[in-house]
């Protein structure tokens, strides 16, 4: 009898143990804790750089500033300038500026500012590309079917391709050959390839640099050095002169060719690939217009070129995987990370999967085309 009082007892106290273990954790524990701490705030940093105008939108976009801001702590104050407008800057104009980076739209630009400063005048210097858009010939179905019949553009699977760009600049444009001799239906005038002042605006630039190309040598897969590029300038200039007035900037220009009716404007006009893509997803009747792709063509990169080590963070955040994304979906710039451009994103658009591109030339060779299109007297 006096054992099993006993072990009633202990069980009580065993029970009694458990019960108060269990306030002690569940209640009075919490509150004897160490406050959980605040997550130490990212120092928010604000630089200023100057890039191409196609990139204003990018810049503008709500989520990419936030990442930037969040993630990164940086805030960017952008202005638009042409991008070898940026690349031949003085460095003491670049520093009176206040500026920490330069972003123009092409390696060629790049080129030309490492060619004419030395990297030991800035504070840090580093350049590094972070998105891409291949230059792209815009056409409407009646000057696209008159090309094709003329073998001029060929069109595999989905995609039109202008096969000989060569032979559309020497014998047609420069020649002055009329819509109506190659049979086009409802296109009249010359047949020319609209863009925006090469002396301006990059897009129109890197168009000239890719006519220069095949101009110049017999083999567009090769850069043309000095000598050939001064034989051929005289003939790039022709071209240009028979354009006649040209917008200054790639977003006004796109937007100008579009407002103003597409081909019945100019039927063919030179832009970005992601200048279509962009406006795609706000209209939705721009499948109409086609993409003709130069064999070979010539990619618009986007460098960032840091002046300092502040500047040097932006490039790390641009290359963050999320803006990545939305500047290829909403902006149609080709990524520099693995994976993130697919073109079966925008299945309404005909994209090319792999694009045949020229290699960048020298910088005396860049600023020699430059110099041509500014002053005929350098021709």
């Amino acid at each position: 009898m006096t054992r099993t009082v006993r072990f009633g007892l202990a069980a009580v106290g065993v029970t009694i143990g458990l019960v108060l273990l269990i306030i002690f954790t569940t209640v009075l524990r919490p509150s004897l804790a160490t406050p959980a701490l605040t997550p130490t705030p990212i120092p928010q940093t604000t630089i200023s750089c100057v890039g191409g105008s196609e990139k204003n939108d990018l810049m503008q976009d709500a989520d990419i500033q936030k990442i930037l801001r969040d993630t990164y702590g940086l805030t960017v104050q952008f202005q638009s300038m042409g991008s070898l407008a940026q690349a031949t800057m003085s460095t003491s104009d670049i520093k009176q500026k206040g500026l920490d980076c330069l972003w123009p739209s092409s390696i060629a630009a790049q080129t030309v500012f490492e060619a004419q400063h030395k990297s030991s005048e800035f504070e840090a210097y580093r350049a590094e590309n972070v998105l891409s858009s291949p230059e792209v010939i815009y056409a409407g179905p009646n000057g696209t079917a008159a090309l094709q019949k003329a073998g001029i553009v060929t069109k595999r699977g989905n995609n039109y391709y202008i096969v000989n760009m060569k032979k559309l600049l020497l014998d047609y444009v420069l020649k002055g050959k009329q819509w109506e001799d190659i049979g086009a239906q409802q296109l009249q005038g010359p047949i020319q390839i609209g863009s925006t002042n090469p002396a301006e605006s990059n897009s129109g630039f890197i168009l000239y640099l890719l006519k220069l190309t095949i101009v110049a040598t017999n083999d567009p897969f090769k850069s043309p050095n000095v000598a050939q590029a001064k034989n051929a300038l005289p003939t790039i200039r022709a071209l240009y002169d028979a354009q006649g007035l040209q917008a200054q900037s790639s977003s006004f220009g796109f937007d100008q060719w579009l407002n103003q009716g597409g081909e019945f404007r100019a039927p063919l006009y030179s832009g970005y690939e992601s200048q279509i893509i962009e406006k795609s997803l706000e209209f939705p009747q721009l499948k109409d217009v086609n993409i003709l792709y130069p064999e070979p063509t010539a990619y618009s990169d986007h460098p960032i070129l840091a002046l300092n080590k502040k500047a040097q963070h932006f490039i790390d955040a641009m290359k963050d995987k999320k803006i990545q994304q939305i500047a290829w979906k909403k902006y149609g710039f080709r990524s520099v990370q693995l994976g993130v451009t697919n073109v079966q994103d925008f299945p309404k658009l005909p994209l090319a999967g792999n694009i045949s591109s020229i290699n960048v030339p020298s910088a005396d060779v860049v600023m020699m085309l430059n110099n041509c299109l500014k002053d005929r007297n350098q021709c």
